[in-house]
């Protein structure tokens, strides 16, 4: 069945690429990386899957899993970058840590908390514990905070977490000293650094005008309070790529941002901001069904970025980004 749906959906995106592609470009099925031998590191990148108890959200979340697991290429690693549940309920935890059960879609599982993560019925500590507890459960990983940090094939990847539950994040200054400590601790390695954060940084991405509001903020949609803090110790270092979702944009490049002020992939000399479309929902802007996502090839010299519907296998050719690493 789920074999069946992944290719209506296929057949369905590539006859909407096809008739589209003047303004999204063409499209593959080839998921082998460029350079397979020299592939350094291989992971996909999603965000915004939104868990509810419900069956089309578990079969959303499980088509993408199952493409994954099928890939040509191993996965190193998946990353979902915030908002895994709707609300953060023990059910809508318990929901995605099945749709995980079923399927191996890479060596390594990545989960950031998001805001809606944060939105229990009960109480931010509450919606803590399952953070921390659903974390053990997918990725068999033991973390005690909402933030930390991981090593995949020797490259660092330092994940953000919000501690309080509005929509905004807040990081605390405990935060902010460990990722200061961090970021200079893991850049004598020399290495590229992948930082995971659901929000982007203030003014990024179109932002404020991007988040929807009809009279917004400069800090709408962003981290909010500590984004300057934030930005000011990533920026320090070379090569560091920060993946953020939280906009509900869907893929956008150099034409959806002269449309709509929004691009996926930002540079600020070897600054990288790549935002990521709401897998579960329709995005507003650009590339906009949902289950996309990307695809990072790490290799010596430079990060490539492949944009993928990953509930339909399809590749957009178009939204690929070649950065070369300083």
């Amino acid at each position: 069945m789920v074999l069946l749906i992944q290719k209506i959906l296929s057949v369905m995106t590539t006859f909407f690429l096809l008739v589209s592609w003047p303004v999204f470009g063409n499209f593959k099925t080839d998921s082998v990386p460029v350079d397979p031998d020299n592939c350094n590191l291989n992971f996909a990148v999603i965000s915004d899957t939104h868990m509810k108890d419900e069956f089309i959200r578990q079969f959303m979340v499980e088509l993408g899993l199952k493409g994954m697991q099928d890939s040509d290429s191993r996965l190193d690693a998946l990353v979902v970058s915030g908002d895994l549940t709707d609300h953060g309920e023990s059910d809508e935890w318990s929901a995605l840590a099945e749709s995980f059960s079923k399927y191996d879609p890479a060596d390594e599982i990545i989960l950031a908390c998001g805001n809606h993560d944060t939105w229990t019925d009960e109480s931010f500590d509450k919606a803590k514990e399952n953070f921390i507890e659903y974390n053990s459960i997918i990725s068999d990983r033991e973390i005690t905070e909402m933030y930390y940090t991981t090593e995949i094939n020797g490259y660092t990847f330092v994940v953000l977490g919000s501690e309080t539950d509005r929509t905004a994040a807040y990081f605390s200054p405990e935060q902010l000293e460990w990722l200061e400590e961090t970021m200079a601790e893991k850049a004598e390695e020399g290495k590229p650094i992948f930082v995971v954060s659901h929000w982007p940084i203030n003014e990024s991405h179109g932002l404020p005008e991007t988040w929807g509001d009809s009279e917004p903020e400069p800090d709408d949609g962003g981290i909010g309070d500590e984004s300057a803090a934030v930005e000011n110790i990533l920026k320090q270092y070379n090569n560091v790529f920060m993946i953020s979702g939280h906009l509900h944009n869907g893929i956008g490049d150099e034409a959806s941002e002269s449309l709509w002020g929004y691009t996926s992939v930002e540079s600020d000399g070897s600054f990288h901001s790549i935002n990521l479309p709401a897998y579960t929902y329709p995005n507003a802007r650009g590339q906009v069904p949902n289950g996309n996502g990307f695809n990072f090839e790490v290799y010596d010299d430079e990060v490539i970025i492949r944009a993928r519907s990953y509930t339909s296998d399809v590749w957009y050719t178009a939204y690929e980004y070649v950065i070369p690493l300083v």
